[in-house]
């Protein structure tokens, strides 16, 4: 599989590396002459591989987190099973929609993070309310699969949520999270 690769505006002076974020994107970007190969891999010395992207709380919001989730899990080699963590995205994304509160451009913030170690993968969904009222119900008595919470649990991923705050301690939002085993089963 070839690389994407972008035009340099700069001429190359040497073979460096370096990050370059485009919306939605960690990528690690080589300079060789005057083309970056752009590539999904992550720098050695970080515990953890992340992505995010922030996601309009509209009705197409399950498409979009299940699709942008199965094709970042599908590059990165995620060993564990990625239609259900796609789809395991997409109903907390969903759910974020519905019962949360969009930031003030509109948006939540689905996060996605593979520690490589044990290959969990961590599905995080922001929204802009603090509150998840009724979690410790929600989480206790599911409707079954056909709810959000209650595919999530069905896919035997650990869900918890906490209080979104920034660096100064200030309430942003809340942040719902849902842990996946990393393998995929070791019979297959």
């Amino acid at each position: 599989m070839n690389p994407r690769t972008q035009q340099c505006t700069a001429p190359a002076t040497s073979a460096e590396a370096s990050m370059v974020e485009e919306p939605g994107h960690l990528t690690l970007a080589t300079v060789v002459s005057a083309t970056v190969a752009l590539t999904a891999l992550q720098p050695e010395d970080e515990a953890r591989i992340t992505w995010s992207i922030r996601l309009p709380a509209n009705p197409r919001i399950r498409r979009e987190a299940r699709a942008r989730t199965r094709m970042r899990l599908t590059v990165s080699h995620w060993t564990g099973d990625v239609d259900a963590a796609a789809r395991v995205a997409a109903e907390l994304a969903d759910n974020a929609a519905k019962h949360g509160e969009p930031f003030f451009d509109g948006n939540v913030i689905l996060r996605l993070s593979v520690d490589p170690e044990i290959g969990e993968l961590l599905v995080g969904v922001d929204d802009a309310s603090p509150t998840f009222a009724n979690f410790e119900e929600a989480q206790s008595n599911p409707r079954g699969t056909d709810s959000g919470l209650g595919f999530v649990q069905y896919q035997r991923a650990e869900i918890n949520w906490h209080v979104l705050r920034d660096g100064n301690g200030s309430v942003l939002g809340k942040t719902v999270q849902a842990i996946l085993p990393g393998t995929s089963g070791e019979e297959a």
